[in-house]
């Protein structure tokens, strides 16, 4: 139920047709918007049959079937009447993730998840482990799925980093799959996905699951002091289960300075320096399990992420424009990401800032005021409304305009960022293709060379 935007529904119908399943593949999109993805599972070898029903999901048997596995983000599945029906039935419901779980050895498991700072602190692990010679898979919330893997693959990797959503977070902690993995990360939490939860006690609670599912010693949390809203943390609770979180020394200052003088990045942002510290802690916390060993460790592994360039989408320069930065933060989908992103330049008054997008019910206040500190604010998608109050703030509605706007503003050595703030699906399918749009736009609009070493 659902192929999903990132790989996660393909990469289940792939493994079940794989096993001799036969496979309904239902989807709310047009045939022409998953085309790719039907060419891909019709081309598999399988002995079970394969089926579609796209558009729609009246007509499919949901309580006529073996197993259901549904996308993680769709809406409200507490309540949603298909998931209903199958489960009235007694049908087994899951989703792609919690196959896979079932399939790990959970031992060399590390769990991450976060409101902002996830994706790239996974990276930062898996590149730090495969520098160092270990055998690292790296998946979940990232996109692709990890059912792809054999099991031999499995067995034979050393630690496997998985990114977790607040989305598959709340299934797993409604799963009959027990969730245990070795080490659980938390990067950041703010209020984010109120649309899909409702309620920001549901959203905390679904990222509480992570910090309930490890043992004694084997949590890491945030050591930046804004990274956990204080207005969230009593839900969270995590002063009330201190016994998880021994490391509490690294907040002291001496380790900590130790570790940051330690890293040296080759991308931007401070809030990637906190990411940093977070992945060189998760990996000596996964490896050792004396404290001082940890730190030890941590500052050892610290060199090997001078090679990391950062992930697509994510504070990512574009090449080929000599007069000016084109950066592209497509990744960014809250507004404390964007924050950041301003953050990681020096002049805010340089940076012409391009936000918005499908309305999360976040609070978008702090990008708004942003519009009377930054060279521009150029508001786009169904949030431009809530981000135009400020003096250099301009709605411009649609991606293409937004650039179009700026490129009339901006200057020689002025910075232009896409760092929306807010998820893409008002206008894209998700923030790869918003962030795809951009260049293209940018690189017709803006002078660029011909030939940018991509």
């Amino acid at each position: 139920m659902g192929l999903g935007r990132f790989g996660g529904g393909l990469g289940a119908a792939t493994y079940l047709l794989k096993k001799g399943m036969d496979v309904t593949v239902t989807d709310l999109g047009h045939p022409r918007e998953l085309e790719e993805s039907i060419s891909r599972l019709r081309a598999i070898e399988r002995t079970g049959h394969l089926d579609f029903q796209l558009g729609t999901h009246d007509g499919v048997p949901f309580a006529d079937v073996d197993l259901v596995v549904a996308s993680p983000a769709v809406p409200s599945p507490w309540k949603n009447p298909y998931l209903q029906r199958a489960r009235k039935a007694g049908i087994p419901v899951c989703t792609e993730i919690e196959l896979f779980l079932d399939r790990i050895d959970q031992s060399k498991l590390i769990a991450v998840s976060g409101s902002s700072g996830k994706s790239s602190t996974c990276a930062m692990i898996h590149h730090a482990l495969a520098h160092s010679g270990r055998n690292s898979l790296l998946g979940g919330n990232l996109g692709g799925s990890l059912l792809d893997h054999s099991n031999s693959d499995l067995e034979n990797a050393d630690v496997v980093v998985l990114e977790l959503s607040s989305f598959m977070l709340h299934w797993i902690g409604n799963s009959s799959i027990p969730f245990r993995p070795a080490t659980a990360v938390l990067t950041t939490l703010s209020s984010n996905h109120i649309d899909w939860h409702e309620t920001e006690e549901h959203y905390v609670r679904s990222k509480r699951i992570l910090l309930e599912s490890v043992g004694e010693g084997n949590l890491v949390l945030p050591v930046a002091p804004d990274a956990i809203d204080q207005a969230l943390s009593s839900w969270l609770d995590i002063d009330g289960s201190p016994s998880t979180h021994p490391e509490r020394s690294w907040k002291s200052g001496e380790d900590l300075q130790r570790l940051l003088d330690s890293i040296n990045l080759a991308i931007p942002g401070l809030h990637q320096r906190d990411n940093a510290v977070t992945a060189l802690r998760a990996i000596a916390c996964h490896m050792k399990s004396e404290s001082n060993a940890r730190r030890n460790m941590a500052l050892e592994l610290a060199p090997k992420l001078d090679s990391f360039m950062g992930l697509p989408h994510r504070l990512k320069p574009l090449p080929g424009f000599s007069e000016i930065q084109v950066i592209d933060d497509s990744k960014s989908t809250t507004p404390e990401a964007s924050i950041k992103a301003v953050e990681a330049f020096d002049s805010p008054e340089s940076i012409h800032l391009i936000a918005g997008g499908f309305d999360k019910k976040s609070d978008l206040s702090s990008i708004d005021r942003l519009g009377d500190v930054l060279a521009g604010l150029y508001a786009i998608g169904a949030t431009s409304n809530q981000l135009v109050s400020g003096k250099n703030a301009f709605q411009c509605g649609t991606l293409e305009e937004a650039v179009r706007s700026a490129s009339g503003r901006i200057r020689s050595g002025e910075i232009l960022l896409l760092s929306p703030g807010c998820a893409s699906w008002d206008q894209f399918e998700h923030y790869e293709a918003r962030g795809r749009a951009f260049e293209a736009v940018a690189r017709q609009l803006l002078p660029c060379s011909d030939s940018p070493e991509l």
